[in-house]
């Protein structure tokens, strides 16, 4: 990975069992689309899947009892810590056909054609080279094997109306990224990036979701907490500005007057 930044390096957010609390509720808020896109593309019993990327493990969990038990799940993240949480999760919900691995997405160490399907969610948003990965991605699909991906873009993040706190946000991140080699917009360069792996007939469609209420619209304050020391070391915000758009957060989080836009995903699948 000469002249790339390690992919652990490149992740700014919290692991571990700190960051249980937000992968719960982004899985809550971006789950229902995930399992709707994977069923879409074909996941089916006794397929052998591939998750990049798993985090703590929710998604992971949902494949492994959807191939059922001639099917397996090998799930693989560059944090340690995630994966700590994710084994202890897995054991305790009795899945017997998941595997996890701490290892890179540049360089997976899986064997090559094995795979049915290869997945991965908000993986590539924190990749200096996600084009890399996605051809280390496809190069572990069986002749005729799905490669299925959805990432972000921080374009589809704003309020009805307009607000300080979330224009603000959408600078910051935007900064914080490009220190970072990161690029806020690779969701909707998918498919892109696709047919450069070599991918010939795309699947794509968009999600954005949006809400007045719930704890789903304190999403961004949470995350932006979480990602505080990455912000003030790259110089984008200053500890009093993170503390005031937290608070103007807060207070669009309770008022149904405004409506919250999270960020717009884009879902892209294909056959080798």
């Amino acid at each position: 990975m000469t002249g790339k930044a390690d992919e652990r390096q490149s992740y700014f957010l919290a692991t571990g069992e700190q960051s249980v609390s937000r992968l719960d509720l982004l899985d809550r808020i971006f789950g229902p689309g995930t399992r709707d896109l994977l069923k879409t593309a074909g996941l089916a019993a006794g397929m052998r899947v591939a998750e990049i990327g798993c985090g703590a493990g929710q998604t992971a969990q949902w494949i492994a009892a959807r191939v059922g038990p001639h099917g397996s799940v090998v799930a693989v993240d560059a944090s340690g810590d995630q994966l700590q949480v994710a084994k202890a999760s897995a054991k305790k919900a009795g899945i017997k056909n998941l595997s996890l691995h701490e290892t890179h997405a540049y360089d997976l160490g899986l064997p090559e054609e094995s795979f049915h399907l290869v997945y991965s969610r908000f993986l590539f948003c924190h990749l200096d080279d996600p084009a890399r990965a996605l051809r280390e991605m496809k190069s572990i699909l069986k002749p005729g094997g799905v490669l299925v991906c959805e990432d972000h873009d921080d374009g589809g993040i704003f309020t009805e109306p307009q607000t300080h706190a979330y224009r603000r946000l959408v600078e910051i991140s935007d900064a914080v990224n490009r220190a970072r080699g990161l690029d806020s917009y690779i969701g909707v360069k998918l498919p892109r990036l696709f047919r450069a792996a070599g991918f010939s007939r795309l699947n794509v469609r968009v999600n954005q979701l949006a809400f007045l209420r719930g704890e789903e619209k304190r999403f961004w304050e949470i995350t932006l907490r979480e990602a505080a020391p990455a912000i003030l070391s790259a110089g984008a915000s200053t500890p009093d500005e993170l503390v005031s758009i937290c608070q103007e957060m807060q207070t669009i989080a309770t008022d149904e007057n405004i409506l919250l836009m999270l960020a717009r995903v884009t879902q892209v699948w294909a056959q080798s």
